[in-house]
């Protein structure tokens, strides 16, 4: 069909057609169309629409010769038929030395030295150039999918960086704040050494001013006694208190003299003010992840805990949080493993949103700011064993799609554009779009050795625990085991994904009663957190809020811990 509106042209000649003959150009004639049958939706040169009328003589034909009546000027325009370059051609043409589609402009200007070029009829009768159908579709479809999630993620960037431009500025003016704090605290520093120089010269003034006038007055009543005519002794005493005062009151103007004009000056901090005109800025705006300037070695430690409850009243049984993810808006989003949902909180720790699942959520990963994953499994290979997908948008919880997986589904990690998934015996690697890369890791000698995994920042470490054996092995992308650390305390008496990896690179191992942090490569234990409740199921450590928070088995509550970071030595 969309060789019926396209400029054709002669073989070996430059004669163009508005619309060629459809019949002849099956034949590799080029004629010029001239007739256009609205039926068949064709168009016929001279002859050929004479045998249409014949055969087809119900069918409504018109004539170029008609005007408006014409089909190719009431046709509403398909830009698809139309040449992306030259945008006003319709393409007629496909030339297979350069696999590209051509109007007659094309031909004319860049491929008319080239071996094979058809037409679109004749391209379109070729075996060789067909392509099944079916493979086109799911090609279109597997590429919109991963254009909308690509769109979903630009969004979620968007969002992400709307936040953290938000808690830029606020982190901007707290630095203000704290420096005006500071130059307050300057200000009234110098100010009190100010007033307290200023109360000590100015009493000194005024106590030596007194003392002039005490002098100014005993030496006057000194002078008018000596001129009384009194007893030899009498003006004898008179005579040598008027020494001894006009003595006192020439080391007193000798002192006063010393400090006559005395006033007092500033002297500004030239450190400080230089300090200050050296600075351009508050501080460094980066573009990229500064978490990645985040030592993960250092050491969390704890400094106040607050409890929240998460149970709602559509909730059967007490809560079994399995998951915990933070959107970049710092809303928090847990997985209940035995109320078989995911449910959504707000900053204060309200439930505003939930959703069912049909089965146990197991573990939860972060996909994006807004976007995460959940193992949904029976604790067998079972028909709804998978991976659900879901984000967060306007305050509520969006189904995005589901894997169906061949196994059991406990714990999940995500990175790059794949995830790592464990059945308890295996840890398995996927894309994104649930296709099995290869399987990484097995070990079938216990109930559970492969349980729980999580992955650096960076894609090159993973990390398995073994729940019964109280291990956590480290390997490399390639499965290659590079530690394994046996510790009592990373031993858990319920089947749950006991480990998690900050977006920062601390490594968190969840036991029985403790949570335990240990390091990078996988060989020690760093710090043990304990908790007062009993089986922590999940933890979150987020950097940015330095805010750890916990969930438990068979427990409505949850622990946020408010911490702080100190390097290893």
């Amino acid at each position: 069909m969309a060789s019926n509106l396209n400029i054709s042209q002669q073989k070996g000649s430059d004669v163009f057609y508005d619309v060629c003959c459809s019949v002849c150009e099956e034949d590799g004639i080029h004629n010029e169309g001239l007739f256009h049958c609205k039926i068949c939706f064709k168009t016929y040169c001279d002859e050929c629409v004479k045998m249409h009328k014949k055969l087809l003589k119900d069918h409504a034909v018109s004539a170029k010769s008609d005007g408006e009546s014409w089909y190719v000027a009431n046709k509403v325009d398909d830009t698809i038929e139309l040449c992306e370059e030259h945008t006003t051609e319709r393409l007629t043409r496909f030339c297979e030395d350069h696999e590209q589609l051509l109007c007659h402009l094309c031909l004319l200007l860049k491929h008319r030295q080239c071996s094979k070029v058809f037409t679109l009829a004749e391209q379109a009768k070729s075996n060789s150039q067909r392509i099944r159908l079916v493979q086109v579709t799911k090609g279109i479809e597997k590429s919109q999918k991963r254009l909308k999630d690509m769109v979903d993620r630009g969004k979620d960037n968007i969002k992400s960086l709307k936040a953290s431009y938000e808690q830029i500025c606020e982190k901007i003016l707290d630095e203000r704040r704290q420096i005006n704090e500071n130059l307050d605290r300057l200000q009234q520093n110098t100010i009190r050494e100010l007033e307290s120089i200023h109360e000590r010269l100015n009493n000194s003034i005024e106590d030596d001013t007194k003392r002039c006038l005490e002098c100014i007055s005993k030496l006057k009543i000194f002078g008018a006694k000596l001129k009384d005519n009194t007893l030899p002794e009498r003006t004898f005493i008179t005579l040598r208190k008027c020494i001894d005062q006009t003595a006192a009151a020439d080391l007193l103007l000798k002192r006063m003299i010393k400090k006559d004009g005395t006033d007092i000056k500033f002297q500004p901090n030239r450190e400080l003010i230089q300090c200050l005109a050296d600075c351009t800025d508050l501080g460094k705006i980066i573009i990229g992840d500064p978490q990645h300037n985040v030592d993960p070695n250092k050491i969390v430690s704890i400094e106040e805990k607050s409890e929240y409850n998460v149970r709602t009243a559509t909730d059967k049984l007490s809560c079994a949080i399995r998951g915990i993810f933070t959107t970049s808006n710092r809303d928090l989003v847990i997985a209940d493993f035995t109320n078989k949902c995911v449910k959504l909180l707000n900053q204060a720790y309200k439930v505003i949103d939930q959703v069912q699942l049909p089965s146990y959520p197991m573990s939860m990963c972060s996909i994006s700011s807004f976007e995460m994953a959940v193992t949904v499994s029976q604790y067998i290979a079972d028909a709804l064993n998978g991976i659900h997908f879901l984000r967060v948008d306007g305050g509520k919880i969006i189904r995005k799609q589901v894997l169906k997986m061949n196994h059991a589904c406990y714990g999940i990690a995500h990175v790059d554009a794949e995830v790592f998934v464990t059945s308890g015996t295996a840890l398995y690697e996927y894309t994104m779009d649930g296709r099995l890369v290869k399987k990484l890791y097995e070990d079938r000698t216990g109930p559970s050795p492969v349980a729980g995994v999580g992955v650096s920042p960076d894609g090159k470490m993973i990390y398995v625990t073994d729940l019964s054996n109280g291990m956590l092995r480290t390997l490399t992308r390639d499965g290659t085991i590079t530690a394994t650390f046996q510790d009592p305390a990373f031993k858990h008496g319920w089947l749950t994904d006991n480990i998690h990896v900050a977006a920062t690179g601390q490594v968190f191992v969840c036991g029985d009663n403790s949570i335990s942090q240990v390091d990078t490569v996988g060989k020690t234990i760093l710090n043990t957190i304990s908790v007062d409740i009993a089986k922590p199921a999940s933890v979150f450590f987020n950097e940015e809020t330095r805010k750890l928070i916990v969930g438990f088995w068979s427990h409505d509550n949850i622990n946020e811990f408010k911490t702080k970071t100190v390097p290893t030595f």
